[in-house]
């Protein structure tokens, strides 16, 4: 596959307008991107321009430091979804994964798996601040509740994604989550090592100057 294809451009700065969006949408189109990642107030009017056949729009929720409740979570996934969002990005407390509080991290993501059932659902974990422990633990509960992929950042906090941690969920789980790395990205042979390392999807606003260099 083309790196194209393992691409999801991301169009999340702050201050963005419904122009900006559209342009961003034009973007993948005509790189062949399979995915924008876009706010979710953007979701619906992304939606309304019929571009879905070519392109999925995903959005974020809990972003970007996952402190919202679940009940606050769940409705911002389930509006999201209302208004046209086919994949989630949704930022886990990892407050709770700090604590160690792993019946309300399973609780929580069960209901997030059934409120995001027949759409793609990526949790954000913020590899860059997790032990190789918590790491473990919490990709071994992603598993268990069907959670599609995880994801290694948001890119607003830590240090974004890592190639060890890359290979590190790869050698220890295999096909058994899909990973998306994302956070600090900006360049093809960067992209590459991550697609080398395991990484079945590449999270970057540099899209761009990606495919072009």
């Amino acid at each position: 596959m083309k790196i194209n294809g393992y691409l999801e451009h991301t169009a999340l700065k702050q201050g963005m307008t419904e122009i900006n969006i559209r342009d961003n949408l034009e973007l993948c189109v005509a790189y062949n991107v399979p995915v924008i990642v876009i706010p979710p107030s953007f979701v619906k009017y992304a939606s309304s321009l019929n571009i879905k056949e070519k392109i999925s729009i995903c959005t974020v929720i809990g972003f970007p430091l996952g402190y919202n409740t679940l009940k606050t979570k769940l409705f911002e996934m389930e509006e999201a979804i209302s208004n046209g969002a086919d994949e989630i990005d949704l930022v886990i407390d990892n407050s709770l994964l700090k604590e160690n509080n792993w019946d309300i991290i399973n609780y929580e993501l069960a209901e997030y798996r059934k409120a995001c059932e027949g759409k793609i659902l990526k949790i954000i974990v913020e590899t860059s601040l997790l032990s190789r422990s918590d790491l473990d633990n919490i990709v071994n509960s992603l598993i268990n509740n069907r959670v599609d992929f995880i994801k290694t950042s948001t890119g607003f906090v830590g240090g974004g994604a890592k190639l060890e941690d890359i290979k590190f969920l790869k050698i220890f789980f295999g096909n058994k989550i899909k990973i998306k790395a994302s956070g600090g990205i900006k360049t093809k042979d960067q992209a590459l090592e991550f697609i080398d390392a395991g990484a079945d999807r590449i999270g970057s606003s540099s899209t761009k100057l990606i495919i072009e260099n």
